[in-house]
């Protein structure tokens, strides 16, 4: 890089005019006669000589002297700096820092680890001149962007900054940014983890970005990827497995223990050699009847990463969920062979012609079995549950009236009546999660009649070969569920395939007020929890053990939505109370891209330096963010040594003047 010297105050240069004093003064001197006296006029050609030799050289050194103390003096107040680099950039006078504040810095290695983030960003605070105007941004949003700070106050601030287990994109953090409304020079302290898109800063030209990557040495570290039960359908009373798939980062070969903790004690342990390979897949068994299940913890004796070697799970035990069948004489029995005899289910016939209000009411799931006529009173009832958050289920009649259909906001026309094979299953639907122990394509799929054509399907479950619907989520308000061919056999071979009762289950099971996932992320904003009775109305509280969270609730159909946002929640199990009464626990843990070390392609930042309006800041033993911006940026200032050297020589004046 080239040496470039600058002038910040440029005009003051014009002083160097000034320099012309010390000459006139010179030049008056020469011509101004002096006087002197001498009792022997024979000596004073002698004298004259040798005072004329003696003093020209001395007035010379003086005017010298004058040039160089005015010169100097014009320049240091003209405040140089030197400049490396042929950039054009200058500091401007508002500053935005964003702090990554995430987990993934905190490995073994104190040289590029969360402190040297902070020690980094208080040097360039230190960079800028009093006035600036700082405004601090981390991935818990916990400082306003709108809050101004000066050099003293935002030094404090990130003394009391910690690390939480969110974590933020550059998207994120440029649209938080922007909401602001601010412009100036922005800093971007982050280890930046192969998981930004830096295309937002690259079209932004309107502000000076500075990125600043703390990069550590490549960590080998071991975490869960994913746990889940081997059957989702059972939990609590029923023999399970606790299925989990472990990673490493690295192809380093290496052993690790786990042990498999429930309700605070010791249930298992198990030994994990990766051999080659990255993922090991290992198995828990869960007897029948094992207690304490709302709280698992799986611990990794792991020493890479130490926050993120427990990982915990909350399995609640079902309530039973209430299906009520209703029927007529043409029914066929296959759902009340399917959810009778099941403890999982409280299931309840109600004939068409004979319905109670009040008990339909508190059905989590009603199935309305091949009717050939609705009446208006179960036409009712069934709006009234789906708008409460019920689930209903149609299985219609070949003789049942579209009208009647329709007044439930289902748009059919009769169709072909034709037998056609049904498509494979879409794998990645939910509704499929724990049928198959692997996706088969091979699979053997029944045969159905295409009696009748949907013509307001939002979402198809189960399709015809034919592109129609077999099973499909009516487009209106509430989940209704419908099957387009009656469950006869005549018209289909569904009712004995392997599909049919996981299939219904998960309807069933997607109704149940305490059915919930067995674990979440702390950085997750949005949780959708089952609804229970005992939660209507009532202030749901999150309680740990580093204290009680109140999140933002509100109830849509059977769920409860919970908003957190990011940095509040951490690892761990929570008791979800009203009034300090626990109706159940949830678990958290930190999130994957946290624990999954990746450090960012240095040819990526290479590209971005490319950028006018970019610069990345590379830290090593020898360069820090202060000292790049003091070289390229800020510049070094010489103005103090061009003052001591200006006053050398109006010291170097006096003594000529005195002494010589």
């Amino acid at each position: 890089m080239n040496a470039q010297l600058i002038f910040l105050a440029p005009n003051v240069l014009f002083g160097l005019f000034a320099i012309l004093i010390p000459v006139i003064i010179h030049l008056f001197n020469l011509r101004r006669t002096k006087r002197q006296y001498f009792p022997n006029v024979s000596f004073l050609k002698k004298v004259k000589e040798e005072s004329s030799a003696k003093r020209k050289p001395v007035e010379l050194l003086i005017l010298v002297c004058r040039i160089l103390a005015v010169s100097l003096l014009v320049l240091a107040f003209a405040r140089p700096t030197l400049k490396d680099g042929d950039d054009d950039l200058a500091l401007q006078e508002r500053v935005i820092l964003y702090l990554d504040n995430s987990l993934s810095l905190s490995g073994t290695d104190s040289e590029y680890d969360f402190n040297r983030l902070v020690r980094e960003a208080s040097d360039v605070i230190l960079a800028y001149p009093d006035g600036t105007s700082f405004h601090l941004l981390e991935n818990g949003y916990g400082n306003s962007l709108g809050l101004e700070y000066s050099k003293e106050s935002v030094s404090e601030q990130l003394t009391e900054l910690e690390q939480i287990e969110a974590d933020r994109t550059l998207s994120e953090v440029g649209t938080r940014i922007s909401a602001a409304g601010l412009r100036g020079d922005i800093y971007l302290f982050s280890d930046f983890q192969n998981k930004f898109d830096f295309e937002a800063i690259r079209m932004d030209t309107s502000n000076n970005y500075y990125i600043v990557p703390i990069i550590p040495e490549e960590v080998s570290n071991v975490y869960i990827d994913t746990a889940y039960l081997e059957n989702t359908f059972l939990s609590g009373s029923f023999s399970n497995l606790l299925k989990l798939k472990v990673r490493r980062n690295y192809r380093d070969e290496q052993v690790v223990n786990l042990k498999l903790n429930i309700d605070g004690q010791l249930f298992g342990t198990a030994e994990i050699d990766f051999g080659n390979q990255l993922i090991q897949d290992h198995e828990f068994q869960i007897p029948q009847g094992t207690a304490g299940l709302e709280r698992v913890l799986v611990e990794i004796d792991d020493s890479g990463l130490l926050f993120d070697n427990s990982f915990y799970l909350s399995i609640n035990a079902l309530d039973k969920i209430k299906v009520i069948e209703i029927f007529d004489s043409s029914s066929p029995s296959f759902i009340q062979a399917l959810y009778s005899e099941n403890e999982m289910f409280d299931f309840v016939r109600m004939d068409s012609r004979f319905l109670d209000n009040e008990v339909l009411s508190s059905a989590n799931l009603i199935v309305v079995n091949q009717l050939t006529e609705f009446s208006n009173q179960l036409v009712n009832a069934l709006e009234n549950r789906l708008n409460e958050g019920g689930s209903v289920i149609v299985v219609p009649d070949r003789n049942t009236r579209s009208s009647d259909l329709s007044r439930l906001g289902i748009q059919v026309v009769s169709d072909i009546a034709e037998r056609v094979e049904l498509n494979q299953p879409d794998f990645e639907n939910p509704i499929f999660d724990g049928v198959f122990e692997e996706p088969d394509e091979r699979i053997e799929m029944p045969e159905a009649s295409v009696s009748w054509r949907l013509l307001n399907s939002e979402l198809d479950y189960l399709t015809f070969k034919n592109g129609r619907s077999f099973l499909a989520k009516v487009s209106r308000t509430g989940n209704l569920f419908f099957y387009t061919s009656p469950f006869n056999e005549s018209y289909t071979s569904y009712t004995n395939h392997a599909l049919f009762v996981p299939v219904m289950y998960k309807l069933a099971l997607g109704s149940q007020a305490s059915l919930s996932k067995v674990y979440y992320y702390s950085d997750q904003e949005t949780i959708f929890y089952p609804n229970q009775d005992e939660l209507i109305g009532k202030v749901v509280t999150f309680e740990g053990q580093d204290g009680a969270i109140t999140p933002d609730q509100r109830m849509l159909g059977g769920q409860i939505i919970f908003e957190i946002p990011k940095g509040v929640v951490r690892s761990g199990h929570y008791s979800i109370t009203v009034e300090g009464e626990s109706y159940g626990t949830i678990a958290f843990n930190v999130p994957k891209s946290e624990s999954n070390i990746s450090p960012i392609d240095r040819q990526v930042l290479t590209e971005l330096n490319r950028y006018d309006h970019i610069t990345v800041i590379d830290l090593n033993e020898e360069n820090s963010a202060s000292r790049f911006l003091e070289a390229g940026v800020v510049g070094k200032s010489l103005w103090a040594q061009l003052l001591i050297a200006a006053l050398f020589f109006l010291f170097a004046e006096i003594i000529l003047i005195r002494y010589l």
